[in-house]
């Protein structure tokens, strides 16, 4: 039988007859749950009869109940969706984190705006397109829009840079720094975001106006450079379309469920096109209903205007369908429709899109059986439990200066970035087992960095020989060789040669090939700091 805590039936019996939000806090005052209500009194009090298991389950495990009073229902929905994505509460439905698709932003805030890839939209004033399924593909669009209306790329403040730089000289960048001035950059980024919305059709006619303007004052140079923008747009590519129905520009969410695994895809189309087909996992012990999950999505996905269609469909009716419209409306400055697809071509849709969420958690569920790379570690290297933290280290140089290493972070099999660290190695001469032993000495004076289960080496045994005496009892060690791909680890005259396909050398490859990408990374900004007469980094 489910006991309620004294505090939790005292906090319910005080509910105001108000809207607002409640929290379920366990013994250690973690939140369980944040929901939200028209009147708090009367939604507190619909636990007392609750027969539902998991709700009984989370009645057993709270301590106290916390509630906020807004001014509204509405007001309440938005403070709830802003707690959950703060606290990722264990019995809300929300995004899994793992699963964060790219967006190309635009600071369009700053003086002078960048563009770049990010995977996770914030309201600062950018302007953001997406999401994309390829990370490739998104990269190329941003090298194309570079190359097209030359928006810069990089984080200079370009009040300190002397001259522009090696892109501006390659055609990837206008150079706001240099030659173009801010009214005309200006019209570069604008022009750029109408590209990004798809608005192509009245973008070739103010270039075609803007073309003959400047050919009529003879400024042949500016008409060329509009016309070859011109020339790319209409080489671009177009999409199928998917009907002849004039179906609206809109959002097709299929939410499915099986076998403890939820997921909704979402079904991007614009301009009569199914622009894209993006996969999201949920979580949470209520991620098997259909209508508090799509509710969930919604609120926890379209965060910011420019991702957001006037018309969300939905296969399974969201919860408090209305006051979300009106939440949305408030946080994005624009109406926003979300309807059920009962008929027609919308239906056709969202029967397609929970087709493909079906077929998405049938591969989760087969890639789930798959061998798990920390596991195979674990029975290689004979460890207690599966790695949690794995560091990887490498040395970059070009010549005998600017020698820097970097040290990459995977956390339960996955990069923690917020973790990397880049050391400038200072001893003199190309020598890199010494500048890997002296940044992997210099990471453990760092007593106050969690301690690592494994440490990963780029190169062989003289790598391996040269940062032993760095590393901590308890800590593996392993060197990766690239050549051969052999691993080496300590008191082991021979290199461990395994299978090309065996799943935990694979996982090493990617941890070492990370710290590579990474530390070349820093290497070049070093460079390219050098060339700008930019302080170092």
């Amino acid at each position: 039988m489910t006991h309620m805590d004294d505090r939790v039936s005292s906090a319910i019996g005080n509910a105001p007859d108000k809207p607002g939000v409640y929290v379920w806090k366990d013994g250690l005052g973690r939140m369980l749950y944040v929901g939200k209500a028209g009147s708090l009194r009367d939604r507190l009090r619909s636990y007392l009869r609750a027969e539902d298991p998991k709700t009984l389950k989370l009645i057993d495990a709270a301590s106290t109940i916390e509630t906020v009073v807004t001014g509204s229902e509405e007001e309440a929905l938005i403070l709830e969706d802003a707690l959950v994505k703060q606290n990722q509460p264990r019995y809300n439905v929300r995004l899994r984190d793992d699963k964060r698709y790219p967006y190309i932003r635009v600071t369009a805030s700053e003086r002078h705006p960048r563009i770049d890839v990010v995977r996770r939209v914030v309201l600062d004033g950018s302007k953001y397109y997406g999401p994309y399924t390829d990370s490739q593909a998104v990269r190329r669009v941003i090298s194309l829009v570079g190359g097209l209306f030359g928006l810069r790329r990089c984080r200079h403040d370009l009040r300190r840079v002397k001259r522009p730089c090696i892109q501006y000289r390659m055609g990837k960048c206008a150079a706001p720094c240099g030659p173009v001035g801010e009214e005309d950059y200006r019209g570069r980024v604008e022009r750029a975001c109408r590209f990004l919305t798809g608005d192509n059709k009245s973008l070739r006619r103010e270039l075609a106006r803007n073309i003959k303007a400047h050919a009529g004052k003879l400024e042949y140079e500016e008409a060329a450079e509009l016309r070859d923008i011109l020339k790319a747009l209409d080489s671009l590519d177009r999409r199928q379309d998917l009907s002849s129905a004039g179906l609206p520009d809109m959002d097709v969410l299929g939410y499915a469920y099986r076998e403890g695994r939820a997921n909704v895809t979402q079904l991007k189309v614009r301009e009569h096109k199914v622009a894209a087909v993006l996969h999201h996992p949920l979580k949470g012990e209520y991620a098997d209903n259909p209508s508090e999950s799509m509710k969930a999505f919604i609120k926890q996905h379209y965060t910011a205007a420019d991702i957001t269609p006037r018309l969300i469909v939905a296969s399974a009716e969201p919860s408090d369908r209305r006051m979300l419209e009106a939440a949305l409306g408030v946080i994005l400055g624009h109406n926003v429709r979300v309807e059920a697809a009962f008929r027609g071509a919308r239906r056709k849709l969202a029967e397609l899109a929970v087709e493909n969420s079906l077929h998405q958690l049938e591969q989760d569920r087969l890639l789930g059986e798959a061998p798990k790379p920390l596991d195979t570690l674990m029975r290689l290297l004979r460890l207690r439990r599966p790695p949690k933290r794995i560091e990887g280290y490498d040395v970059s140089n070009l010549g005998d200066k600017g020698i820097v290493a970097g040290m990459v972070v995977f956390a339960d099999g996955a990069p923690d970035k917020r973790e990397y660290r880049m050391f400038r190695i200072h001893a003199i001469g190309q020598d890199d087992p010494r500048s890997i032993a002296e940044a992997v000495g210099r990471r453990f004076r760092h007593d106050e960095w969690p301690t690592p289960d494994i440490v990963l080496l780029d190169g062989g045994r003289t790598q391996l020989a040269a940062c032993t005496p760095h590393i901590p009892p308890g800590v593996t060690v392993l060197a990766l060789a690239k050549e051969n791909e052999e691993l080496y680890m300590p008191r082991r005259r021979e290199p461990v040669r395994l299978p090309k396909d065996h799943p935990g050398l694979l996982f090493l490859m990617r941890v070492r090939d990370e710290a590579h990408r990474f530390s070349g990374r820093y290497q070049r900004i070093r460079r390219k700091r050098s060339f700008l007469g930019l302080p170092d980094a």
